[in-house]
């Protein structure tokens, strides 16, 4: 077997450069300086030397695109100069050539060589047989001194050692064409480090394998078989289809000569053309795809479609589909059922009106119109209501819409319990009058006709507060109403709230705790109404439970608020209590104590308390065991040493936390699944985007974890082991997503499922 080399062009040059050593030529000193540079040209190397008459010389330095001409004895000036880069040029020795000294001329001036430029025998390439060859068969090469040939080279550096000759004399070589051989000229060379090259003078053509024409395989199939008729089909390596894929293939030879290529189809074959390959890399069309698709397809129903029906699609080629696209869904499903002639798949509730795809291996698809069925809007029970009331719309499919969109923007989200009949609720904000938008499930949407909004009967707010209104929790609402004299109540979040009207101004006083969507309802002796407003909650209470001038002197005391001076019970723990005071500048310490009416420190609060120089307060945390200490041993006497006493205050700190679930579940090594109930806990509570959902937990073991699910068993957070913290919480902050899935009831799903290990849930909250 031949041995084959490919040679890149770098590493060509690296050998010429390496080459060059042994072919230094220095310049003329009667021409150039010591430093062999003339003009911007610099001649390090030239060679070969000894050179073939009619072989290339080349020129190794600096600058040398700039040489105009190169003259060599017993030849005219060379202009022919092939310029490789402007480190190297090269030029063929002319047949006339002669030794001696080489000159490279510029515009300038000249470089002259210091050394001769000699030649070898005249190696020649006179004829090459066949012309035409076929890789695996024998090239002969005839010439002179072809004995002193090291290597054959083809076209793309492939290259066939002296050693894999088949024969080698003075007159001819003969040696077998490598399978990776392309048309083109062939090189022999000598094989020294700067080698003569010498180029056959005609291209040498090599047989490719071919058919007569590429097959027409429009309306071909997956899994069809295709034989291909051609010559030299021996010499294919690979069957390569339009998308890149190689696939396998069968080559024979019968008698008389026919040689056939046979090979499947694939399931991804695509349009475009089929290509055999040779080792040599050519690639050579044997045939163009149009592959077949399905057609004459009919969709049966094709209209009034709504989610879980079945369509049926009848055409031929049925059985090349292999997905369906439904217009306004981006993942594709699979038929139900398939042959030749049908398909059949269940619309997909999210589908809309549109073309759908049947989807082709190939990659191709074929559209098929469908359109689903619609609300049909008919008329209103009223076609004027008053703001607030319940719209009543009257039609078909009304069973169709999952939302309600008043003039205004005011969405209203809807259950509906007829196809025939759809009652609505009317918020009391964005809603004016005009058209309804009737909203189905899969974003699809119709227009009722105009509804007429009118102010109510009873007492109701024109006009609400603008968004860029503060209002903050704990303070006077002040809003003006209509109709007052119809005013028997208000509510704020479902509790009865004092208010106040003076004309037509309602004063309502806002609980503390109001926050954003507060509900506040205006509830008259014809009618109710019912507001979402936002406020800003008071999170922190400071009440003054005493103030005065309480000299403590050194371990006096303050008992003002001891022995019936303070309701103590009022106190929930957690809240902070904070003496104000003058600390004595003459003195060089100070200390504070926190007393029961006996003067004995409260337990946990640190007893003897030393203050820092320039201290203006302290505040000591209050716990259920120190409150209780104060309310059962005669409430707090201050004590201590060089202060005085001004004012003494308690911060409440209001949670704006909302249980939904308490208990005690131990989570029992994952063998628990806790559906929590009710299924609407999320709802009830209110549960928004930008809320902190959190899990409490008792933590009894080091390797504890717990994950959370949807009602219908989805990982959330990707199905990650959540770590309570090392105060037993988990804590998650509720975006768009997590709020849906929350908030989305299923029938048969929970809103929400726990599992754990290492601990036990004892509440969850969101706030």
């Amino acid at each position: 077997m031949n041995k084959i080399y490919r040679l890149s062009a770098l590493w060509m040059m690296c050998l010429m450069l390496l080459g060059s050593v042994s072919f230094t030529a220095c310049l003329s000193e009667d021409d150039v300086d010591t430093n062999q540079y003339k003009g911007g040209v610099n001649l390090n190397a030239f060679g070969p030397s000894p050179v073939a008459r009619g072989g290339v010389l080349r020129f190794l330095g600096s600058g040398l695109d700039k040489v105009t001409g190169v003259e060599i004895p017993g030849c005219d000036v060379i202009s022919d100069i092939e310029v490789v880069t402007t480190n190297e040029i090269r030029v063929t020795v002319p047949q006339t050539a002669m030794p001696g000294f080489v000159t490279l001329k510029m515009t300038n001036g000249t470089i002259v060589t210091k050394t001769k430029l000699t030649y070898t025998e005249p190696i020649s390439m006179d004829r090459l047989t066949p012309a035409t060859v076929k890789p695996g068969s024998v090239l002969t090469i005839d010439g002179e001194y072809l004995n002193l040939i090291k290597e054959v080279i083809f076209a793309d550096n492939v290259i066939v050692a002296q050693e894999d000759f088949v024969s080698q004399d003075r007159k001819q070589i003969k040696l077998t064409v490598p399978e990776e051989a392309q048309n083109g000229k062939i090189i022999i060379s000598d094989g020294a480090e700067i080698p003569n090259w010498i180029y056959s003078e005609n291209e040498l053509e090599v047989v490719l394998p071919s058919v007569e024409a590429p097959l027409d395989l429009t309306g071909k199939k997956p899994s069809d078989e295709i034989v291909v008729k051609g010559k030299d089909l021996d010499l294919v390596k690979i069957v390569k289809m339009p998308n890149g894929e190689e696939v396998e293939f069968a080559y024979d030879k019968f008698e008389g000569g026919e040689e056939t290529i046979t090979f499947i189809l694939p399931e991804n074959a695509t349009d475009g053309a089929v290509v055999m390959i040779p080792a040599s890399g050519v690639e050579v069309a044997i045939a163009n795809i149009g592959m077949a698709l399905p057609e004459k397809v009919v969709a049966t129903p094709a209209d009034g479609l709504r989610g879980g029906d079945v369509i049926t699609l009848t055409g031929v080629n049925m059985e090349l589909v292999t997905t369906i696209t439904f217009p306004g869904m981006e993942e594709a499903v699979e038929p139900d059922s398939k042959s030749a002639t049908e398909v059949k798949v269940a619309m997909p509730a999210a589908a809309i009106s549109g073309e759908l795809l049947l989807n082709t291996a190939s990659g191709t698809s074929v559209p098929v119109a469908i359109t689903t069925l619609k609300p049909e809007f008919m008329s209103f029970a009223n076609d004027a209501v008053s703001l607030g009331g319940d719209v009543t719309i009257q039609g078909k499919n009304l069973d169709l819409v999952a939302k309600v969109v008043y003039t205004g923007g005011a969405e209203v989200e809807v259950i509906p319990a007829s196809a025939i009949e759809l009652t609505v609720e009317m918020p009391t904000m964005g809603t004016e009058s005009g058209v309804l938008t009737l909203v189905m499930a899969n974003g699809e949407s119709v227009e009722t006709g105009k509804l007429t909004i009118n102010a109510p009967e009873f007492c109701y707010i024109p006009v609400l507060p603008g968004e860029e209104t503060e209002l903050k929790g704990g303070e006077m609402f002040t809003i003006n109403i209509e109709n007052a004299d119809k005013l028997t109540g208000v509510q704020v979040n479902g509790q009865n709230v004092q208010y106040i009207i003076i004309g037509n101004i309602l004063y309502i006083g806002i609980p503390q705790a109001a926050g954003k969507g507060t509900k506040i309802t205006l509830i008259s002796s014809n009618g109710t109404i019912d507001y979402s407003i936002d406020f800003v909650p008071a999170t922190e209470v400071t009440t003054v439970i005493w103030t005065g001038v309480g000299d403590v002197g050194s371990w006096g005391g303050m008992s003002d608020l001891s022995w019936g001076g303070y309701d103590w019970t009022t106190v929930t723990a957690g809240t902070d209590l904070t003496v104000h005071f003058a600390e004595y500048e003459t003195a060089d310490y100070w200390q504070i104590r926190f007393g029961n009416g006996s003067w004995s420190a409260l337990p946990g609060s640190g007893g003897d308390i030393s203050l820092e120089a320039g201290a203006k307060s302290y505040t000591l945390t209050l716990t259920q065991e120190m409150i209780d200490e104060l309310v059962n041993n005669g409430g707090l006497v201050m004590t201590g040493c060089n202060y005085v006493i001004s004012k003494i205050t308690l911060t409440e700190h209001i949670s704006l936390e909302t249980t939904v679930w308490k208990g005690s579940l131990d989570m029992a090594a994952w063998s628990v699944n806790h559906e929590m109930k009710p299924n609407t806990m999320f709802v009830d509570a209110g549960l928004k985007a930008g809320m902190t959902l959190r899990l409490y937990f008792d933590v009894y073991d080091a390797d504890n974890k717990v994950k959370l699910f949807d009602g219908h068993w989805g990982g959330l957070f990707d199905g990650a082991e959540l770590v309570p913290d090392v105060s037993g919480v988990i804590a998650i902050s509720v975006d768009d997503d997590l709020a849906t899935k929350l908030t989305t009831l299923i029938d048969w799903g929970y809103s929400f499922i726990v599992q754990g290990t290492g601990c036990t849930l004892t509440k969850v909250t969101i706030e």
